[in-house]
C-alpha cells in the first residue's frame, strides 16, 4: 500500500507541476479579435487619429473584460496595458500608446509549453 501511495503522489505532482508552469500565461485561449482591435489602435495611434483611437480602445477594453471574466489570467496583464495606452493617447503621446500596443500583444501570444511532448 505504501509503494501505491509514493506512485500516486509522484503522479500528482508530475501532473501538477506541469500546469503550475503554464499557469497566467495563455495556452489554449483565443485573443485572436482582439489582437484585430490591437492592430486597428496602432494603425490608428500612427496616423495620430485621437477619437478613433479612444473609440477602438474602449471596444478592446470592454471585450477585454467581457473574456476576462473565463477566469484568464493573461488578460489581467493585458488590460492595464490598454488603460495607459489609452491615456497616453488622451495626453496626446501616441508613440508610448504604441509601446504599450506592443507589450499588450506580447502578453497575448500563445506560451509554448515543454509538457505537451513539443508538439
Amino acid at each position: 500500500m505504501n509503494v501505491f501511495k509514493l506512485i500516486i503522489t509522484f503522479f500528482l505532482m508530475f501532473s501538477l507541476f506541469g500546469n503550475a508552469k503554464a499557469a497566467g500565461n495563455p495556452v489554449s485561449e483565443d485573443f485572436t479579435l482582439l489582437l484585430t482591435l490591437c492592430d486597428n489602435m496602432v494603425e490608428l495611434a500612427t496616423r495620430q487619429d485621437e477619437k478613433g483611437f479612444i473609440e477602438v480602445s474602449d471596444a478592446a477594453l470592454k471585450l477585454a473584460e467581457a473574456q476576462r471574466r473565463n477566469s484568464s489570467m493573461a488578460l489581467d496583464r493585458v488590460r492595464p496595458k490598454l488603460r495607459s495606452a489609452k491615456k497616453a493617447v488622451k495626453s496626446g503621446d501616441f508613440d508610448a500608446s504604441i509601446k504599450f500596443i506592443e507589450e499588450a500583444k506580447q502578453l497575448m501570444k500563445p506560451t509554448k509549453i515543454s509538457w505537451d511532448g513539443g508538439s
